[in-house]
């Protein structure tokens, strides 16, 4: 069996139908204290445990909403390969990659409309660069491999987070189950994704990855800004008024920093070993 073979060879089960949505619960953490933007920043943790609990609900909404954005990205990009794929073991998985993605997002919008937060479309000025700069990636280019490393495993480790997080907080049982659904799937997405980097970037030559490399670390810095840094008005639905005040806080909050650069690094030293040289502003990675 060959190695895209082995990868699109799991039975696929559809996550809709292994999560009771019955038990969606708004009255517990959603993310653990420790993986908020805010922890330890002392005028947040002197608020009440309801506010701190919601900061968390809505900080956990807007990594679905990321998520819906780079699973929109990802599945057009994949559609697009399948069809050109003459080799069918390649068309396979990626095509089995569609199918995973597009139930991933079912799975987050399904919990959105449940919880009564529903799907809002993100106009920030962070937004619309990302999603430009999504455009931007020439498809199947060493560049986007690359770049989809850091977007397929920084959730990933997000997700493990708050995985090790239930031995810190109560969490929601559905958004546990959710993730570990989610962390299931992306690991072998992740192990793909490094697989066709490897490749790309080895094609690319020396060059041309020293020529892009700039751009790759620019394009790390505002994709992991925009996913673990959120904007100003999650914070005023939170209640935290006024938000640009409690987002500053959140970006100089140096134990967010220390975490974040604790999540890239895996990724940032693997691209490295691609012969990429990244850097990041976010801790000593």
């Amino acid at each position: 069996m060959s190695t895209l073979e082995q990868f699109a060879s799991t039975r696929y089960e559809d996550p809709l139908a292994q999560i009771d949505w019955s038990a969606v619960d708004r009255d517990c953490w959603w993310l653990p204290p420790q993986a908020l933007s805010l922890c330890a920043v002392a005028q947040f943790e002197a608020l009440p445990l309801k506010t701190r609990q919601c900061l968390s609900q809505l900080e956990y909404v807007h990594l679905l909403q990321a998520g819906l954005w780079l699973e929109s990205q990802f599945m057009a990009r994949m559609a697009r390969l399948a069809n050109r794929a003459v080799d069918i073991s390649r068309r396979r998985r990626l095509l089995s990659e569609v199918r995973e993605e597009a139930g991933h997002s079912l799975m987050f919008v399904e919990l959105l409309e449940r919880s009564g937060f529903g799907v809002e479309v993100d106009r920030s000025l962070a937004a619309r660069l990302i999603d430009a700069l999504g455009r931007l990636l020439p498809t199947d280019s060493a560049l986007f491999w690359a770049m989809t490393v850091v977007a397929e495993e920084l959730p990933d480790r997000l997700n493990r987070r708050l995985r090790r997080g239930v031995q810190e907080a109560t969490l929601s049982a559905v958004v546990y189950r959710v993730a570990d659904i989610h962390l299931r799937d992306e690991a072998q997405h992740a192990a793909y994704s490094r697989m066709q980097c490897r490749a790309a970037s080895a094609q690319a030559g020396r060059k041309l990855r020293a020529a892009l490399s700039p751009f790759l670390s620019l394009a790390i810095d505002l994709y992991t800004r925009y996913v673990c840094f959120p904007p100003a008005a999650l914070y005023e639905r939170a209640g935290l008024t006024p938000g640009r005040n409690w987002r500053s806080m959140a970006l100089a909050n140096p134990l967010r920093q220390q975490h974040v650069g604790e999540l890239l690094a895996p990724s940032l030293a693997f691209l490295r070993r691609q012969g990429w040289s990244v850097r990041s502003r976010w801790g000593r990675v």
